[in-house]
């Protein structure tokens, strides 16, 4: 009886473990884990690298994100060479896009929730991110198949590789933490073209996640920079007609 107690308890613990360590388990750990949450910040770097052939280009961004629900944000995208940037806040009543390179602001409503703001339309992202599962888009409706391909450490942090296929056709791979918290994300999308196939691989490196932040009161309070224009919609500049020789 001991010994069969004794392997039957083994066998349980077999199937805890596996269970534990399916990409599925994992995938839907991720999900609540931003679910559960009121509140997000996180910062990150975006590479975006597009091949063809022998030739390559590459473009790299800094990403500053702030969400707290229902509807309140803060996001900040910078390029590498410092030439400006667009940043988008909502304060819960206006929502505020500015675009540095134009040096204008656009002033609209906000939208009663953030899955209205950062979504233009009824279309869901392609891809598992912390922002997707944040307002609520399911990994089961993007992801045809996920494995685990194991573990390695993103600065001095352990987390789990997994490998997912999604419905567009492209791959994706998820660093994750004990948690569930993402730390890396890369997608990689190949697509045939006349001088030869196109592979564009987009990696986003987190050095900051953190779960419902201490924000000072004013923090999604908007203030225009100087220099600026308010309008209703973004104005690009006019080109000078050229001159008849």
């Amino acid at each position: 009886m001991r010994k069969f107690l004794a392997a039957f308890s083994l066998l349980a613990l077999s199937i805890s473990l596996a269970l534990a360590q399916s990409p599925e388990a994992l995938l839907s750990k991720t999900f609540k884990a931003y679910q559960s949450l009121s509140g997000l910040r996180v910062r990150s770097t975006i590479v975006a690298e597009q091949k063809l052939g022998e030739a390559s280009m590459k473009r790299t961004i800094s990403h500053e994100a702030t969400y707290q629900r229902p509807n309140l944000l803060r996001v900040k995208w910078i390029e590498e060479n410092g030439q400006g940037g667009i940043t988008v806040v909502s304060d819960g009543k206006n929502l505020f896009t500015q675009i540095d390179a134009l040096r204008q602001v656009k002033k609209e409503t906000a939208p009663k929730t953030l899955k209205e703001i950062v979504r233009s339309s009824d279309r869901q992202s392609l891809v598992v991110d912390e922002l997707s599962c944040f307002i609520g888009e399911s990994w089961k409706d993007k992801v045809t198949a996920a494995k685990i391909v194991g573990k390695e450490t993103l600065n001095k942090r352990s987390t789990t590789k997994i490998q997912l296929s999604l419905k567009d056709g492209s791959t994706q791979s998820l660093w994750v933490d004990e948690k569930g918290f993402i730390w890396r994300s890369q997608r990689k999308l190949e697509q045939d073209h006349p001088g030869g196939k196109v592979t564009l691989i987009i990696t986003e490196t987190f050095s900051e996640v953190t779960a419902n932040p201490k924000l000072p009161k004013d923090f999604f309070a908007y203030k225009m920079p100087p220099g600026f224009k308010q309008v209703s919609e973004f104005q690009t500049p006019q080109m000078p007609p050229r001159q008849q020789r």
